[in-house]
């Protein structure tokens, strides 16, 4: 009898065991299932939609992503495997960026914006040559990318030894010729610039005029400018704060040139 009692108490014991396992093996498919569900939902909704279709919602969706990135609350949107994989074949960016090379300004993070959302170019102190003025064209001519920004940033080393090189005239050594070519490029941006203030608001001022004289070299492309005289995009100036991560726009969309 003892040992029946033993056997019958082993049975119910098995038996809840593997109930509980059971139970967990289908708790798990059903969040698998969610999961590829809700994937596949945002999947839906982000190559749709959700894309900014004019310049105006590609502006107001690069101001939001800024705000989350500055709160610390960014989303990572469009990162997924699944999402990258539907990008395979084809591209629909909804903005180009022109930046600085510089490791701390990082358009994907600072806009918050994923996989095939903006057409980058980076180059130091944000310099426009034929290679540049070639890639912007294709983004809006091929890709049709609705909106151009130019993005400059504080502390700028490319501007900053502009500054010294044709302003202060005290850099210490010769720079290798290629480094001297991209601060000629610069160097019509330190035209102007009042002596009477610090160098360091000097340099702020050449920051903010490089990215203008970017704007104007890139709108004297007849190309270019035949676009933002038919509408087909538009162009912005930004400058970049490492200190606080807020982007600050430089004109509204005034783009009648």
């Amino acid at each position: 009898m003892h040992y029946t009692t033993k056997a019958v108490w082993f049975l119910v014991f098995t038996l809840c065991i593997a109930g509980c396992n059971e139970a967990i093996e289908e708790d798990d498919e059903d969040k698998s299932a969610h999961r590829a569900t809700s994937t596949e939902s945002q999947l839906t909704r982000t190559t749709s939609a959700a894309r900014p279709a004019t310049a105006e919602e590609a502006f107001e969706s690069l101001i939001e992503g800024n705000s989350r990135f500055v709160a610390g609350e960014p989303m990572h949107p469009h990162d997924s495997a699944q999402y990258r994989a539907s990008l395979v074949n084809e591209q629909h960016p909804f903005a180009t960026v022109l930046a600085c090379s510089d490791s701390r300004v990082t358009p994907e993070l600072i806009f918050d914006q994923g996989i095939g959302d903006r057409f980058v170019i980076r180059v130091a102190g944000n310099v426009v040559d034929d290679d540049v003025a070639g890639s912007i064209e294709y983004a809006v001519d091929h890709l049709g990318t609705k909106l151009l920004v130019v993005m400059g940033h504080e502390h700028c080393g490319a501007v900053t030894a502009a500054y010294h090189s044709y302003v202060a005239n005290d850099m210490k050594e010769r720079e290798p010729h290629e480094i001297d070519s991209l601060l000629h490029r610069i160097e019509p941006a330190m035209r102007g610039l009042d002596p009477s203030q610090s160098p360091e608001d000097q340099i702020a001022q050449g920051i903010e005029n490089q990215v203008r004289a970017a704007i104007e070299e890139l709108s004297e492309i007849p190309d270019l400018r035949d676009g933002l005289r038919d509408g087909r995009y538009k162009i912005m100036g930004a400058i970049y704060s490492l200190h606080t991560g807020e982007v600050r726009f430089l004109d509204e969309f005034d783009n009648d040139i």
